[in-house]
Protein backbone atom coordinates (compact mmCIF):
# COMPACT_ATOMS: atom_id res chain seq x y z
CA UNK A 1 0.00 0.00 0.00
CA UNK A 2 1.07 3.46 -0.67
CA UNK A 3 0.46 5.81 2.17
CA UNK A 4 -0.18 9.47 0.84
CA UNK A 5 -0.39 12.32 3.16
CA UNK A 6 -1.37 16.02 3.11
CA UNK A 7 -3.29 18.35 1.44
CA UNK A 8 -6.77 18.02 0.34
CA UNK A 9 -8.42 21.14 -1.01
CA UNK A 10 -10.50 22.90 -4.06
CA UNK A 11 -8.71 24.64 -6.87
CA UNK A 12 -10.66 28.18 -7.85
CA UNK A 13 -9.61 28.47 -12.10
CA UNK A 14 -10.81 32.53 -12.46
CA UNK A 15 -12.79 32.67 -15.57
CA UNK A 16 -12.81 35.92 -17.89
CA UNK A 17 -15.49 37.62 -16.63
CA UNK A 18 -16.32 41.58 -17.19
CA UNK A 19 -17.42 44.10 -14.66
CA UNK A 20 -17.27 43.27 -10.88
CA UNK A 21 -18.24 40.05 -11.24
CA UNK A 22 -15.96 36.94 -10.76
CA UNK A 23 -16.29 33.54 -12.23
CA UNK A 24 -14.74 30.60 -10.96
CA UNK A 25 -14.31 27.00 -12.06
CA UNK A 26 -13.96 24.61 -8.96
CA UNK A 27 -12.03 21.54 -8.77
CA UNK A 28 -10.81 19.34 -6.70
CA UNK A 29 -6.98 19.22 -5.54
CA UNK A 30 -4.52 19.42 -3.46
CA UNK A 31 -0.65 17.52 -4.44
CA UNK A 32 -0.92 14.85 -2.11
CA UNK A 33 -4.53 14.20 -2.61
CA UNK A 34 -3.54 14.32 -6.52
CA UNK A 35 -0.64 11.69 -5.99
CA UNK A 36 -3.17 9.63 -3.93
CA UNK A 37 -6.03 9.68 -6.95
CA UNK A 38 -2.95 9.49 -9.75
CA UNK A 39 -1.42 6.28 -8.47
CA UNK A 40 -5.39 4.89 -7.88
CA UNK A 41 -6.01 5.46 -11.54
CA UNK A 42 -2.37 3.42 -12.49
CA UNK A 43 -4.03 0.68 -10.53
CA UNK A 44 -2.21 1.00 -7.56
CA UNK A 45 -3.47 0.40 -3.44
CA UNK A 46 -3.30 4.01 -2.40
CA UNK A 47 -4.55 5.14 1.12
CA UNK A 48 -5.02 9.12 1.88
CA UNK A 49 -3.95 10.41 5.22
CA UNK A 50 -4.88 13.65 5.62
CA UNK A 51 -7.67 16.41 7.27
CA UNK A 52 -10.78 16.55 5.65
CA UNK A 53 -13.82 18.80 6.30
CA UNK A 54 -17.42 18.32 7.33
CA UNK A 55 -18.31 21.06 4.59
CA UNK A 56 -20.16 20.78 1.34
CA UNK A 57 -17.04 20.07 -0.21
CA UNK A 58 -15.11 18.73 2.37
CA UNK A 59 -18.07 15.71 1.37
CA UNK A 60 -16.84 16.22 -2.70
CA UNK A 61 -13.58 15.46 -1.53
CA UNK A 62 -13.66 12.23 0.24
CA UNK A 63 -16.90 10.77 -2.38
CA UNK A 64 -14.03 11.98 -5.24
CA UNK A 65 -11.57 9.31 -2.84
CA UNK A 66 -14.28 6.28 -2.84
CA UNK A 67 -15.06 7.17 -6.77
CA UNK A 68 -11.40 6.42 -7.77
CA UNK A 69 -10.78 3.71 -5.57
CA UNK A 70 -8.08 5.53 -2.82
CA UNK A 71 -8.84 4.29 0.76
CA UNK A 72 -10.28 6.97 3.17
CA UNK A 73 -9.73 4.73 6.46
CA UNK A 74 -7.08 7.01 7.70
CA UNK A 75 -8.77 10.11 6.82
CA UNK A 76 -9.35 12.64 9.62
CA UNK A 77 -12.77 14.71 9.79
CA UNK A 78 -13.34 17.82 11.26
CA UNK A 79 -15.45 21.13 11.63
CA UNK A 80 -12.60 23.50 10.15
CA UNK A 81 -13.11 24.30 7.08
CA UNK A 82 -11.67 23.14 3.15
CA UNK A 83 -8.78 25.06 2.19
CA UNK A 84 -9.33 26.93 -1.41
CA UNK A 85 -6.50 27.77 -3.73
CA UNK A 86 -7.07 30.27 -6.58
CA UNK A 87 -5.12 29.46 -9.46
CA UNK A 88 -3.92 32.11 -12.23
CA UNK A 89 -2.11 31.23 -15.22
CA UNK A 90 0.86 32.95 -17.03
CA UNK A 91 1.17 32.53 -21.09
CA UNK A 92 2.85 28.99 -21.11
CA UNK A 93 -0.18 27.73 -18.99
CA UNK A 94 2.60 28.23 -15.58
CA UNK A 95 -0.14 27.99 -12.72
CA UNK A 96 0.83 30.64 -9.27
CA UNK A 97 -1.46 29.63 -6.50
CA UNK A 98 -3.19 31.86 -3.75
CA UNK A 99 -4.16 30.01 -1.29
CA UNK A 100 -7.28 30.57 1.46
CA UNK A 101 -6.61 27.68 3.89
CA UNK A 102 -5.08 29.38 7.55
CA UNK A 103 -6.62 26.95 10.62
CA UNK A 104 -8.36 24.67 7.43
CA UNK A 105 -9.04 20.75 7.91
CA UNK A 106 -5.70 19.54 6.20
CA UNK A 107 -3.35 21.89 8.35
CA UNK A 108 -5.09 21.01 11.99
CA UNK A 109 -3.85 17.28 12.10
CA UNK A 110 -2.04 16.67 15.41
CA UNK A 111 0.29 13.41 16.06
CA UNK A 112 -3.02 12.30 18.42
CA UNK A 113 -4.55 11.98 14.63
CA UNK A 114 -1.18 9.71 13.23
CA UNK A 115 -2.98 6.35 11.99
CA UNK A 116 -1.45 3.24 13.51
CA UNK A 117 -0.61 0.37 11.31
CA UNK A 118 -0.90 -3.87 11.60
CA UNK A 119 0.93 -3.67 8.44
CA UNK A 120 2.93 -0.49 7.56
CA UNK A 121 3.10 1.06 3.72
CA UNK A 122 5.56 -0.12 1.64
CA UNK A 123 5.54 3.78 0.77
CA UNK A 124 4.77 6.75 2.35
CA UNK A 125 4.87 10.03 0.79
CA UNK A 126 4.53 13.67 2.20
CA UNK A 127 5.21 17.26 0.49
CA UNK A 128 4.10 20.80 -0.19
CA UNK A 129 2.80 23.12 2.34
CA UNK A 130 1.02 20.16 4.66
CA UNK A 131 5.05 19.27 5.68
CA UNK A 132 5.43 23.17 6.65
CA UNK A 133 2.66 24.61 8.36
CA UNK A 134 1.65 23.40 12.08
CA UNK A 135 0.50 21.48 13.41
CA UNK A 136 0.47 19.38 10.89
CA UNK A 137 3.71 19.14 9.47
CA UNK A 138 5.11 18.39 12.88
CA UNK A 139 2.56 14.96 12.73
CA UNK A 140 3.66 13.53 9.84
CA UNK A 141 7.75 14.51 10.64
CA UNK A 142 7.01 12.17 13.49
CA UNK A 143 5.12 9.89 11.34
CA UNK A 144 8.11 9.37 8.99
CA UNK A 145 10.57 9.34 11.74
CA UNK A 146 8.18 6.76 13.25
CA UNK A 147 8.21 4.32 10.03
CA UNK A 148 11.07 5.03 7.96
CA UNK A 149 12.63 1.46 9.17
CA UNK A 150 9.75 -0.07 8.32
CA UNK A 151 9.13 1.51 4.88
CA UNK A 152 10.42 3.89 2.30
CA UNK A 153 9.76 7.81 2.36
CA UNK A 154 9.31 9.65 -0.43
CA UNK A 155 9.39 13.64 -0.27
CA UNK A 156 8.04 16.07 -3.03
CA UNK A 157 9.29 19.77 -1.11
CA UNK A 158 6.53 21.51 -3.63
CA UNK A 159 7.44 24.92 -2.25
CA UNK A 160 4.30 27.68 -1.91
CA UNK A 161 5.68 31.12 -1.43
CA UNK A 162 1.74 32.40 -1.48
CA UNK A 163 1.31 29.98 1.75
CA UNK A 164 4.64 30.85 3.57
CA UNK A 165 6.85 33.31 1.84
CA UNK A 166 9.79 32.85 4.22
CA UNK A 167 12.12 30.78 2.21
CA UNK A 168 14.45 30.12 5.22
CA UNK A 169 11.92 28.03 6.27
CA UNK A 170 11.30 26.33 3.27
CA UNK A 171 14.78 25.74 3.23
CA UNK A 172 15.46 24.55 6.90
CA UNK A 173 12.37 22.68 6.84
CA UNK A 174 13.25 20.98 3.61
CA UNK A 175 16.74 19.73 4.96
CA UNK A 176 14.80 18.75 8.17
CA UNK A 177 12.95 16.06 5.95
CA UNK A 178 15.84 14.82 3.85
CA UNK A 179 17.68 12.87 6.33
CA UNK A 180 14.21 10.19 7.05
CA UNK A 181 13.78 10.22 3.23
CA UNK A 182 14.72 7.70 0.43
CA UNK A 183 13.55 9.20 -2.69
CA UNK A 184 12.84 12.73 -2.90
CA UNK A 185 11.41 14.50 -6.62
CA UNK A 186 11.71 18.09 -6.67
CA UNK A 187 11.32 21.00 -9.39
CA UNK A 188 14.00 22.70 -10.82
CA UNK A 189 12.03 25.65 -9.98
CA UNK A 190 12.02 24.63 -6.50
CA UNK A 191 15.43 24.22 -6.36
CA UNK A 192 16.17 28.38 -7.57
CA UNK A 193 13.74 29.49 -4.72
CA UNK A 194 15.72 26.97 -1.65
CA UNK A 195 18.98 27.00 -3.20
CA UNK A 196 19.40 29.88 -5.57
CA UNK A 197 22.40 29.78 -7.37
CA UNK A 198 23.43 26.17 -6.66
CA UNK A 199 24.05 23.69 -9.07
CA UNK A 200 21.15 21.52 -9.52
CA UNK A 201 23.64 17.96 -9.51
CA UNK A 202 25.27 19.43 -6.25
CA UNK A 203 22.19 19.44 -4.38
CA UNK A 204 21.33 15.87 -5.54
CA UNK A 205 24.53 15.14 -4.41
CA UNK A 206 24.28 16.63 -1.17
CA UNK A 207 21.01 14.98 -0.64
CA UNK A 208 22.53 11.36 -1.50
CA UNK A 209 25.21 11.82 1.00
CA UNK A 210 22.14 12.42 3.40
CA UNK A 211 20.87 9.01 3.00
CA UNK A 212 18.43 9.74 0.07
CA UNK A 213 18.40 6.70 -2.05
CA UNK A 214 17.18 8.59 -5.14
CA UNK A 215 16.68 12.13 -6.20
CA UNK A 216 15.11 13.47 -9.18
CA UNK A 217 15.10 16.92 -10.64
CA UNK A 218 12.03 17.67 -13.04
CA UNK A 219 12.32 20.41 -15.28
CA UNK A 220 9.12 20.91 -16.83
CA UNK A 221 9.30 21.22 -20.90
CA UNK A 222 12.97 20.87 -20.66
CA UNK A 223 13.11 16.95 -18.95
CA UNK A 224 13.85 15.19 -16.28
CA UNK A 225 17.61 14.04 -14.35
CA UNK A 226 17.70 11.67 -11.83
CA UNK A 227 20.82 10.75 -9.28
CA UNK A 228 21.71 7.69 -7.24
CA UNK A 229 24.97 7.16 -5.59
CA UNK A 230 26.18 5.11 -8.85
CA UNK A 231 23.80 6.19 -12.07
CA UNK A 232 22.69 8.83 -13.30
CA UNK A 233 20.51 9.60 -16.27
CA UNK A 234 18.57 12.41 -18.02
CA UNK A 235 15.42 12.68 -20.43
CA UNK A 236 14.62 15.91 -22.67
CA UNK A 237 10.43 17.31 -22.14
CA UNK A 238 7.76 15.81 -24.25
CA UNK A 239 6.49 18.31 -26.50
CA UNK A 240 2.37 18.67 -25.94
CA UNK A 241 -0.16 21.42 -27.14
CA UNK A 242 -0.14 22.80 -23.19
CA UNK A 243 -3.83 23.76 -21.94
CA UNK A 244 -2.38 23.91 -18.29
CA UNK A 245 -0.02 22.04 -16.10
CA UNK A 246 -1.70 21.89 -12.76
CA UNK A 247 -1.32 18.64 -11.54
CA UNK A 248 2.09 17.69 -13.89
CA UNK A 249 4.05 17.24 -11.02
CA UNK A 250 1.70 15.10 -9.23
CA UNK A 251 1.18 13.01 -12.18
CA UNK A 252 5.11 12.78 -12.53
CA UNK A 253 5.59 11.56 -9.07
CA UNK A 254 2.78 8.94 -9.07
CA UNK A 255 4.18 7.69 -12.13
CA UNK A 256 7.71 7.82 -10.11
CA UNK A 257 5.98 5.28 -7.18
CA UNK A 258 4.46 3.01 -9.36
CA UNK A 259 7.37 2.95 -11.60
CA UNK A 260 9.80 2.03 -8.96
CA UNK A 261 7.16 -0.75 -7.45
CA UNK A 262 7.50 -2.37 -11.51
CA UNK A 263 11.09 -2.30 -11.64
CA UNK A 264 11.38 -3.67 -8.86
CA UNK A 265 12.89 -1.12 -6.67
CA UNK A 266 10.24 -0.46 -3.99
CA UNK A 267 13.23 -1.27 -1.50
CA UNK A 268 16.27 -0.09 -0.39
CA UNK A 269 18.26 -2.49 -1.91
CA UNK A 270 16.67 -1.74 -5.09
CA UNK A 271 16.70 2.05 -5.21
CA UNK A 272 20.42 1.50 -4.92
CA UNK A 273 20.68 -0.95 -7.67
CA UNK A 274 18.83 0.77 -10.23
CA UNK A 275 21.10 1.57 -13.75
CA UNK A 276 21.31 4.25 -16.14
CA UNK A 277 19.13 2.18 -18.32
CA UNK A 278 16.32 1.82 -16.16
CA UNK A 279 16.31 5.24 -14.83
CA UNK A 280 16.00 6.30 -18.25
CA UNK A 281 13.53 3.99 -18.82
CA UNK A 282 11.33 5.34 -15.11
CA UNK A 283 11.92 9.08 -16.25
CA UNK A 284 10.50 8.63 -20.04
CA UNK A 285 7.45 6.71 -18.27
CA UNK A 286 6.97 9.50 -15.70
CA UNK A 287 7.61 12.11 -18.45
CA UNK A 288 4.99 10.93 -20.87
CA UNK A 289 1.98 10.72 -18.01
CA UNK A 290 2.83 14.31 -17.13
CA UNK A 291 2.87 15.07 -20.44
CA UNK A 292 -0.75 13.94 -21.10
CA UNK A 293 -1.54 15.70 -17.46
CA UNK A 294 0.03 19.04 -19.37
CA UNK A 295 -3.09 18.57 -22.49
CA UNK A 296 -6.07 18.74 -20.53
CA UNK A 297 -7.58 21.09 -17.86
CA UNK A 298 -6.52 21.00 -14.09
CA UNK A 299 -5.26 18.03 -12.70
CA UNK A 300 -7.21 15.48 -14.61
CA UNK A 301 -3.99 12.67 -14.17
CA UNK A 302 -3.87 9.67 -16.69
CA UNK A 303 -5.24 5.99 -15.88
CA UNK A 304 -3.25 3.14 -16.83
CA UNK A 305 -5.70 2.96 -20.02
CA UNK A 306 -4.35 6.16 -21.15
CA UNK A 307 -1.03 5.64 -21.03
CA UNK A 308 -0.71 2.04 -22.73
CA UNK A 309 -2.80 3.95 -25.51
CA UNK A 310 0.29 6.55 -25.76
CA UNK A 311 2.31 3.29 -25.94
CA UNK A 312 3.63 4.46 -22.31
CA UNK A 313 5.01 1.48 -20.49
CA UNK A 314 7.75 0.08 -18.11
CA UNK A 315 7.23 -3.64 -19.12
Amino acid sequence: MYLICGEALFDLFGADTSGTSVGFDGRIGGSPFNVAMGLARLGEDAAFFGGISKDVLGEKLVGKLRDEGVSDRFVVRSDYLTTLSLVQQDPDGQPAYTFYGANAADRMLTEADLPVFGTSPSFIHIGSYTALTEPVASALKTLIAREHARCLISFDPNIRPTVVADMDKWRRNTSAIVPYTDVIKVSDEDLALIAPGEPVEAIARDWLAEGSKLVIVTRGKDGASAYTAHSEASVPGIAVDVVDTVGAGDTFQAALLSGLKTLGADNRAGLTALDPAQLTRLLTFCTQAAAITCSRRGADLPTRADLEKEGCSLV
